[in-house]
């Protein structure tokens, strides 16, 4: 009983006088280490936020200079044109933006649907358009609204007949034909994206979300590059999957890793919408993957959400005053048939409207 006696005094006597001292006890057993926020497209953790939640807020814009050059279209809009090596890809690229502030009464926003398809230089001249813009992918893989009439309700599961399961309606842009803009997502977004094995009940759920919205003009796409901030477009991307290019090019796994010209719409913290579009597949333009695309629109416009729209050949804007003194169309389309301007023709564009 005497060692059990001496024991105790051995051990706990020490504390006592700690204590004593007016000094905080000693932890007997260190704490866990508090779990650090991931960095890029993921959640924070414990106290420390996600790097990208330093970006909340923050209204971003290009100077002109170091390739930018800025332009004013009408009041309330703004014309952006980049031309140079990029510090965020290290290659060249020719980009095009514009930014409308939606606050201002004198313009509207919407979507067009134009059967048989045009080319967008065509619905920027019949919509006496400010602004017009190529929209979505082919009609069977996504969903398109148009004035409050259904055009399009996802009805592939598949990409056309390449046997990929449909991976392009994670998202959409809603207005409702005036100044009235959002974009959001159609439920949970997977990241690194992969096909769940019930893909065609994603799909469902995906043309339920959008069937019961009451917006006057929808359309959907992918994927989502910026949620809130979070540079989602960053992690679509599986990059443990090294036969990439081997896959079929409708796969996302290869359709958003290779560089492209890209087209995309996004929605800054001060209430302005972005239209984007960035040229490639040239030595003057190399265009840019899913992830460059995020973190170039982060850099120069931090908008609070972004989507990814159709690219490649159907990448086209037409902007009032810019670009091609005769179709106004400001970049280098990439596709080789048809036109002179080689523009391709498309069912539904982005237009800015004067307000009537």
């Amino acid at each position: 009983m005497k060692r059990k006696n001496l024991y105790f005094i051995a051990v706990f006597l020490p504390l006592l006088v700690w204590s004593c001292k007016g000094e905080d006890l000693p932890d007997l057993i260190p704490p866990p280490p508090t779990p650090s926020g991931q960095e890029g497209g993921g959640g924070g953790g414990g106290d420390t936020p996600p790097a990208w939640e330093a970006n909340r807020g923050q209204v971003v814009r290009p100077s002109a200079g170091n390739g930018w050059t800025v332009s004013t279209v009408r009041k309330g809009i703004t014309y952006y044109a980049y031309s140079g090596k990029d510090a965020v890809t290290g290659v060249n690229q020719e980009a095009f933006a514009i930014d409308l502030d939606l606050s201002n009464p004198n313009y509207t926003v919407a979507l067009t649907h134009t059967i048989p398809a045009a080319v967008t230089s065509d619905v920027y001249k019949d919509n006496k358009a400010i602004v017009a813009m190529n929209a979505g992918y082919e009609a069977g893989s996504i969903f398109i609204k148009i004035g409050g009439s259904t055009k399009s309700a996802i009805p592939n599961t598949q990409i056309s007949d390449t046997g990929v399961p449909n991976w392009k309606s994670e998202a959409a842009f809603f207005c409702d034909g005036v100044r009235n803009v959002s974009i959001a997502k159609a439920g949970d977004l997977i990241r690194p994206y992969k096909a769940p094995d019930e893909y065609q009940a994603l799909v469902t759920k995906q043309r339920n979300f959008y069937m019961q919205r009451q917006d006057k003009f929808i359309i959907s796409s992918a994927p989502m590059l910026l949620d809130d901030y979070n540079p989602v477009g960053e992690t679509y991307i599986d990059n443990t999957i090294n036969n990439w290019s081997s896959l079929n090019s409708e796969h996302p796994q290869y359709h958003q890793r290779k560089r492209h010209p890209r087209t995309a719409v996004a929605l800054t913290h001060d209430n302005h919408l972005i239209l984007f579009v960035v040229d490639g597949r040239t030595t003057i333009s190399n265009g840019m993957s899913a992830k460059e695309l995020t973190q170039f629109l982060v850099k120069y416009f931090n908008p609070q959400y972004a989507l990814n729209m159709d690219g490649g050949g159907s990448t086209a804007m037409c902007v009032e005053g810019q670009g091609n003194a005769e179709t106004h169309l400001v970049n280098k389309p990439c596709d080789s048939g048809g036109r002179a301007d080689k523009q391709r023709a498309r069912d539904t564009h982005f237009v800015i409207l004067e307000a009537q």
